[in-house]
Formats: structure tokens, C-alpha cells, sequence
């Protein structure tokens, strides 16, 4: 469990389209992994990537530092708008937001996938790409996990 993270039905919705536009193909533990990193960061409130992100939005829609290019792909490619969440969509995101975390993304604060739109997900990296301070943890379906190299994010990290 983690901690609950305070959140309007906005939020719900939100969290339940981004976790569908990232990763529907990858059934409910896909999404519940995917949706648990966007917890995780608001969770984390650590520095330099994830200082004050207070609430599910701000996770979402948080830009890669200087480049003003979203985190996620759904945001910057629109496919988060396109997404129409039915009620077990949304019950995952409002679970993940009273505080259920996927047990094997519990530690995760970044996913990628390094082959959208391909049958085959490439391998992953060491580290995640743009962010060297982070460390390969392990691969589900189309998305490579990664956790903090050793003191990073202590308030996460505990």
C-alpha cells in the first residue's frame, strides 16, 4: 500500500485515460503498473524530477526539465483525449489513488516503452533514457520499469 493521494472524479478520470492510452494492450496489471508509477511520483515529492507534484495532474502532465515535452507520450501525441474509460477503468484509478499499489511496480517512479507501435517490445536499457539517475528494474509486456539508483529520492525510498 502507499499512501492515498487526495483527488477530485477529474483526476480519476485522468489517471484512468492515461493508464488505458499507455498501456490497454497490456490487460489490468499492465495498467495497475502504469498507474501506480503516476502514484508513485506524487508520492515521492523528491528533487530534482518529482518536487511538488501535488495531485494526479500535475504528475501527468509534468514536463521533462527544460524541454517543456511532456513525461508521458499520451499527452504529447493527444491520445489521452481520445480515451473513454468504462466503470472498471476507473474503479483501478480510483483504487490506485486511495492507495493500492501494483506490488512489482512499488518501487518504480519511470516506465517507457521503447518500441510503441511495434510487435515486439525492444530491449530495455540500463537506464532510463533522459534520466540517468535511474536504474532498470524489470520489463512487463511492452514497458521497461526503473527505480532510483541507490540515494535517490530518500523521501521515497525509505
Amino acid at each position: 500500500m502507499g499512501r492515498p493521494i487526495k483527488h477530485t472524479d477529474r483526476d480519476v478520470d485522468y489517471l484512468a485515460r492515461l493508464m488505458l492510452s499507455e498501456a490497454i494492450g497490456e490487460g489490468p496489471q499492465g495498467m495497475n503498473m502504469v498507474g501506480t508509477v503516476v502514484a508513485n511520483r506524487v508520492e515521492a515529492d523528491c528533487a530534482p524530477d518529482f518536487k511538488n507534484l501535488r495531485n494526479i495532474r500535475h504528475a501527468i502532465y509534468q514536463t521533462i526539465p527544460g524541454t517543456g515535452i511532456p513525461h508521458f507520450e499520451p499527452v504529447l501525441n493527444g491520445t489521452l483525449y481520445s480515451q473513454r474509460p468504462d466503470e472498471s477503468d476507473l474503479q483501478r484509478a480510483r483504487d490506485l489513488l486511495q492507495g493500492y499499489r501494483d506490488p512489482r511496480a512499488r518501487d518504480s517512479l519511470w516506465f517507457f516503452n521503447p518500441s510503441p507501435g511495434s510487435k515486439f517490445r525492444a530491449p530495455c536499457t540500463e537506464t532510463m533514457p533522459r534520466s540517468p539517475m535511474t536504474q532498470f528494474e524489470f520489463a512487463f509486456r511492452n514497458h521497461c520499469f526503473y527505480v532510483g539508483v541507490p540515494g535517490y529520492c530518500p523521501e521515497f525510498y525509505r
